[in-house]
């Protein structure tokens, strides 16, 4: 495989720099690595000369992070952006059916948050993988601290309708994105923060985790068609007599058996990440961080669609009673302020409790968004998690259905695959229902 890299810079450039949230802070030794897989492909120039016109609008991600003093800032200095031109034998087909097995570094040049800040280095990289039988892949990875996957897909429309020579929505870029939230957020009075404080006995615990269980993983696919998640929806609602969502029944369904089937019988939180950006009348068009988490602590036995309505009300009260903007502030200043940001971690992220949070990639238009007329027929997250207990919605093959992954320790994961386990994970299935291809094909898809 021949590969070679260079750096793309914005061909109009104007100076400008961000000072980065408290949300930022927590999320700068994380990056996010994705891939588009496509059935043809675009020519390398097409590519490149869209994406120089698309960085000047969206210098976020041309730009470099710095830290002065306790602000990391974001300097759109149009450092540029790393592009890499692969090319491979074979066929995305062949590629997707070994993926879970593959390196990552056959599809997306990972980025190191930490020496990426160091080194002032590009805050995004592009890998295009062109195969023999004429499709690629689209292997991104971008620095967490300039934005979220909502500020990603505002980039990738505006790229793309660059390459098809058609209009796209500007971002809206502020100097300071904490200080836009503080004039233009209402304080609930929440007193529940985000995050909590690792403190000294905490640390260690998890120290040790990490060095001695942290690596007892397996990650698992799971494949739910739309008329499997209707039929599960319809019955919860039905139960409920709430109006519910593919997602809230789907995260209640998995995790009620993942809790069952688990060994650890105490509490624990179910973490659903969130794009507050609506909930809160915040511009559509905003870049930066804009998420946080409804934690569900789960202390006693629930029926799925309970729990499944307890989701759908915490989110629709989300501004009256969960948002933590200014809770999580409030503590982070109280505790140890930012020069100690290392030492706060989102409050239901805890691998020693085994607390599962749950991230959709879903319903954020990624097979709407076409080169011409080249839309993604499959598309993943493609990171690798230093611990278990993470885990994903995304759109299943041309945005049909919904594949559920989840990074579990190997015996857990070793029950859920077990063919009494995946009947009770499949119920609402109807045998006779006739799957995609790629879904009855590919043999890590359960």
């Amino acid at each position: 495989m021949e590969t070679q890299e260079f750096i793309v810079q914005a061909t109009h450039h104007s100076q400008q720099t961000i000072i980065c949230s408290l949300a930022d802070k927590l999320l700068r030794n994380l990056p996010i690595p994705v891939v588009f897989f496509y059935r043809e492909s675009v020519d390398q120039k097409t590519l490149i000369d869209s994406l120089k016109k698309v960085l000047g609008d969206f210098p976020i991600f041309a730009g470099t992070l710095k830290v002065k003093g306790d602000d990391l800032l974001l300097d759109c200095n149009n450092r540029g952006v790393l592009f890499a031109i692969a090319k491979e034998e074979g066929t995305v087909d062949d590629l997707l059916g070994e993926l879970p097995t593959i390196e990552k570094k056959r599809l997306v040049h990972t980025i190191d948050p930490k020496q990426t800040v160091a080194s002032q280095g590009p805050l995004m990289t592009i890998k295009v993988t062109y195969f023999a039988c004429g499709g690629m892949v689209l292997g991104i990875c971008w620095h967490h601290s300039v934005g979220d996957m909502h500020t990603f897909m505002y980039f990738m429309e505006a790229w793309s309708k660059t390459v098809s020579q058609a209009d796209y929505a500007m971002p809206l870029i502020v100097e300071s994105r904490d200080g836009y939230l503080q004039e233009n957020l209402k304080d609930n009075h929440n007193t529940t923060p985000g995050v909590r404080y690792l403190k000294l006995k905490d640390l260690l615990e998890l120290l040790f985790y990490m060095a001695t269980k942290a690596r007892d993983k397996v990650s698992l696919r799971f494949y739910f068609s739309d008329a499997e998640l209707e039929s599960m929806r319809q019955d919860f609602i039905k139960k409920s007599g709430e109006n519910l969502s593919k997602n809230d029944v789907l995260c209640a369904h998995v995790f009620s058996i993942i809790s069952d089937l688990d060994d650890y019988k105490k509490p624990r939180y179910l973490a659903r990440a969130i794009n507050y950006r609506s909930k809160m009348n915040l511009p559509d068009n905003i870049m930066g961080n804009f998420v946080s988490s409804i934690n569900t602590f789960v202390h006693k036995e629930l029926e799925p669609f309970q729990l499944a309505k307890q989701l759908r009300n915490s989110i629709n009260s989300f501004e009256q009673v969960h948002a933590d903007f200014f809770s999580t502030k409030r503590y982070i200043e109280a505790q140890a302020g930012s020069k100690k940001i290392d030492r706060f971690v989102g409050k239901s992220i805890d691998p020693v409790k085994r607390n599962l949070l749950m991230t959709s990639w879903a319903n954020f238009g990624i097979f709407d968004v076409a080169f011409g007329e080249l839309k993604p027929f499959y598309f993943s997250s493609f990171g690798d998690y230093p611990f278990p207990w993470i885990s994903s919605l995304a759109e299943g093959f041309s945005g049909n259905g919904l594949i559920y992954s989840a990074l579990l320790p190997t015996k857990l994961a070793k029950k859920l695959v077990q063919e009494n386990t995946l009947q009770r994970i499949h119920n609402y299935r109807d045998p006779q229902e006739s799957l995609p291809e790629l879904a009855e094909k590919l043999a890590w898809l359960l």
